[in-house]
């Protein structure tokens, strides 16, 4: 084969591949973004003293707030929910509310919901040993501690996991089924 074949069919083939990976990249630059937002206010603004917890002076109602997410990836059959602190416990985390079988139809959690059996999905064991959502309640004189809020896509039926599940049992349940993960933080201070 002679050398200025070999220079055309190289050129060829970069300039497939080139364009192969300029189509893959509009392909999922044309996909909408997962995301996770609270109707009440910017990420990273305080909670209201209604979400802290109310016992032990915490000066709250235990109201679980409000989300909402649009443009779960593509292959998602379930979502699962973990409301963490990770200044807790003097930096060890606590984590406050798990939720995971959210069905793929539900886009939204209503106010409130989250002390409630009934509500969709399973509960998770969050620090306190309880499946319910615990509020924030950090101790006072802290600086504020940051509450993550992670929703992640899943590509796992509902009923795929067991009920009780504590963070780190979940985190390692959904170990590689995470399609997608979006988040929003929230502060409290006492």
């Amino acid at each position: 084969m002679s050398r200025s074949l070999r220079n055309l069919l190289t050129r060829s083939l970069l300039t497939a591949g080139s364009m192969a990976l300029c189509l893959q990249f509009t392909a999922q630059a044309a996909q909408p973004r997962f995301t996770l937002g609270m109707p009440d206010a910017e990420d990273n603004a305080f909670f209201s003293a209604d979400n802290a917890a109310l016992a032990n002076g915490c000066g709250g109602e235990n109201i679980s707030p409000a989300l909402y997410w649009s443009n779960p990836p593509q292959g998602t059959q379930s979502f699962a929910l973990v409301m963490h602190d990770p200044d807790g416990q003097k930096g060890l985390g606590v984590d406050h509310w798990l939720r995971y079988g959210l069905p793929f139809s539900l886009g939204q959690i209503v106010l409130g919901v989250g002390a409630e059996s009934k509500f969709e999905g399973m509960g998770g064991t969050n620090t306190r040993g309880t499946t319910d959502y615990m509020g924030p309640c950090p101790p006072p004189g802290d600086s504020p501690h940051h509450f993550v809020i992670q929703l992640y896509a899943l590509d796992l039926a509902h009923d795929a996991l067991k009920p009780g599940l504590s963070g780190d049992e979940l985190r390692a349940a959904i170990k590689g089924h995470i399609l997608g993960v979006s988040s929003v933080v929230r502060r409290y201070q006492r």
